[in-house]
């Protein structure tokens, strides 16, 4: 499943490159995580824990940037995730609408996976987010990733990324 996903990502993001304007680029940042575990079920044994858990961590990756339309883009991104005791894979989709030049609202969808969770699952979430060109290749990111399923956490990501 996770090499099937992987790979129709990346004929996603590259079977776009013949379109005019496609970036590509890398990113980086610090993260927020929190985590609410008792509303998951595990193996059909009942909710486990009913803890809640905060914790701080970074994240790192790649991504391209294509445009759509002269106000709409679309931003797939593949980011490894960095939090104590747990390391992810995070793949976000994101649509990015120009209200002003340089500055960005994003929201699209994504899918979350722990190296470290019980379950070999990946989890949807819902992104939203802003981002604002400082330079034409640099520009910084924030947004709120909101899981949907499995468990119920919200990661908050700020970074700093670059356009090639």
């Amino acid at each position: 499943m996770k090499k099937v996903l992987l790979a129709a990502i990346a004929v996603f993001s590259f079977g776009f490159s013949n379109a005019q304007d496609v970036n590509f680029g890398v990113k980086a940042g610090l993260m927020a995580s929190s985590y609410d575990y008792g509303a998951t079920t595990y193996y059909g044994y009942g909710s486990i824990g009913g803890s809640n858990a905060s914790d701080a961590g970074a994240f790192a990756g790649g991504f391209v940037d294509f445009a759509i339309t002269d106000k709409f883009r679309l931003q797939p991104e593949v980011l490894l995730t960095i939090v104590p005791d747990n390391l992810g894979l995070s793949v976000p989709v994101m649509l990015k609408y120009s209200f002003f030049e340089k500055f960005y609202a994003m929201a699209g969808p994504g899918l979350n996976y722990s190296f470290d969770a019980i379950s070999d699952e990946f989890s949807p979430s819902l992104n939203l987010g802003a981002s604002y060109d400082i330079m034409e290749n640099l520009f910084v990111d924030a947004r709120a990733d909101i899981g949907i399923s499995g468990y119920l956490g919200t990661n908050i990501l700020a970074g700093v990324g670059y356009r090639f």
